[in-house]
Parts: C-alpha cells; sequence; structure tokens
C-alpha cells in the first residue's frame, strides 16, 4: 500500500496520486514510508518502492526503477516536451512481496514554442 507520493508527485501508500508541476523536462517524486502491512500490523521488514511509468490510461508493465530506498526518486528519461507521462508506485516487502499499485499520476509538460524572429527589417 502507497501513502503520498508527489510530482511534485503525491501518491498515498499505495492508494492515490496526484501531480504537480516540476518546471523541467524532471519528474520529483515523492512519497510517505509504508509503516503497515494491509491487514494493519507493523512493517518488521525494511521496504523498498518500485517506480513505473508510462502512456496515461495504459498499464505500465515494467518498473523505471526498483529497489529505492529513500521516499523520493527523479524520473528523468522518457519526457518529452508535448507528452504527458504517468507514474505509479508499489512498496516491497523485504520478503519480495509487491503491494498493488497506487492510481497513476500524471503530468504534461509544456511544448517547445520558439521564440518570434527577430531584427527583421525591409530596404
Amino acid at each position: 500500500m502507497i501513502r503520498k507520493l508527489s510530482l511534485l508527485i503525491v501518491c498515498a501508500v499505495v492508494t492515490a496520486c496526484s501531480v504537480a508541476s516540476s518546471g523541467t523536462l524532471s519528474a520529483v517524486l515523492t512519497w510517505t514510508a509504508v509503516t503497515t502491512n494491509v491487514d494493519g500490523t507493523a512493517v518488521v521488514a525494511p521496504v523498498t518502492y518500485n517506480v513505473y511509468q508510462g502512456a496515461k490510461g495504459a498499464e505500465a508493465a515494467t518498473p523505471v526503477a526498483t529497489g529505492i530506498t529513500a521516499t523520493t526518486w527523479t524520473a528523468t528519461t522518457g519526457l518529452s516536451p508535448g507528452a504527458t507521462v504517468c507514474f505509479e508506485v508499489t512498496a516491497v516487502s523485504g520478503a519480495g512481496i509487491e503491494s498493488a499499485k497506487s492510481n497513476e499520476a500524471c503530468k504534461t509538460f509544456a511544448p517547445e514554442v520558439p521564440s518570434a524572429p527577430a531584427g527583421l527589417t525591409v530596404q
């Protein structure tokens, strides 16, 4: 179960996510550490996290990062101007059991818009 992930993505350990702007072609994900199991008992072994990245509405089958021990991760690949990228996070127990995925959190990056030409003259 994932609690809060922010994109700055904010995700609940593994139940809810939302995305905020990061301002560049990177996405900083943060979340609250998992402290309880699905049955409500306390987690006794270290938990790691897997991050999944994909297109909106598409089930991302392959994680882009695994074994994350911190509660932050920065996405820098698979991001393009004008594209929408979505993330999901899972928690993995010390026994290797992976939680359900969080809901997806998506960010649309602004398209590249060139500056207007300058210095135009007529003779």
